[in-house]
């Protein structure tokens, strides 16, 4: 590799991110990239640059985070302990940058919040979740004992759910054992498919057959049932205030980034 360091990774990067060599000679792709790459090395210098001019000067602690961050990375990477020094300190600043950018967008006012939220009242609704417990038998062994044992858990909690946790805590090989196999609310797109299949369609008090997948053999407990509900307008309005907040900087970076490149 060739440069100082920062351009080398930013380089990689940008080639990683259009899927192409940056070595390779005259092709399409290689113009493409070539083309980006001028766009973006102009764009981070002034970006760099605009940091110095306000007096930016990353923390240890800042530069820390991005050496944490790029950690990965940079192990692909031949550079040297300088080049890496320079790409921390360069991603930092940009990093800084930017987010000092994104706080300068004002924020949306009160008014504007609650036309948002009545105008989209009916998307903030607490999706429906499951108060659950999980006992577990993992097949990594492939014990012939494994499914017997499961079956017999499944035929002594039929006649007790109140013996889950114990047996859970005593038996299950998911980490939940400590507390008895406790999940608690749990909501739709967290567990696997099977399992979520399973848990949502049991009624409250109502123990899972036993359900395989390929971690082992599943036992479920659903104890309680939150139907879907309106979430707490005071909790929707925050969301919205967020939304449009994050919108309005994500807006207020991209109109910096277009005058910053439109003056160098």
């Amino acid at each position: 590799m060739n440069g100082a360091g920062w351009q080398d990774y930013s380089r990689w990067k940008l080639a990683q991110h259009l899927q192409t060599d940056p070595e390779l000679g005259a092709t399409k792709a290689h113009q493409h990239f070539l083309l980006a790459w001028q766009r973006q090395h102009r764009l981070e210098t002034a970006i760099v640059a605009a940091a110095l001019a306000r007096g930016l000067q990353p923390t240890d602690q800042a530069r820390e985070y991005t050496r944490q961050q790029l950690a990965d990375e940079l192990q692909e990477l031949a550079l040297t302990a300088q080049q890496v020094e320079a790409v921390i300190c360069h991603q930092t600043l940009l990093r800084e940058q930017l987010d000092w950018v994104s706080q300068q967008a004002p924020r949306p006012d009160e008014e504007e919040v609650a036309r948002c939220y009545h105008q989209h009242q009916a998307a903030f609704i607490r999706p429906e979740q499951r108060f659950s417990r999980h006992l577990l038998i993992t097949a990594e062994t492939h014990q012939p004992g494994s499914d017997r044992q499961i079956k017999l858990l499944a035929r002594r909690l039929r006649s007790g759910r109140d013996k889950f946790a114990d047996l859970a805590q005593r038996y299950s090989h998911c980490p939940t054992a400590l507390e008895g196999g406790l999940m608690g609310w749990v909501g739709r797109g967290i567990l696997y498919p099977q399992l979520e299949t399973v848990l949502f369609q049991l009624e409250a008090g109502e123990l899972s057959a036993v359900t395989a997948t390929e971690l082992g053999w599943h036992l479920l407990l659903c104890e309680q049932i939150r139907v879907p509900q309106p979430l707490p307008a005071e909790q929707a309005l925050q969301q919205v205030r967020q939304q449009l907040q994050t919108q309005r900087q994500q807006y207020y970076q991209r109109q910096w980034l277009q005058q910053l490149l439109a003056s160098h």
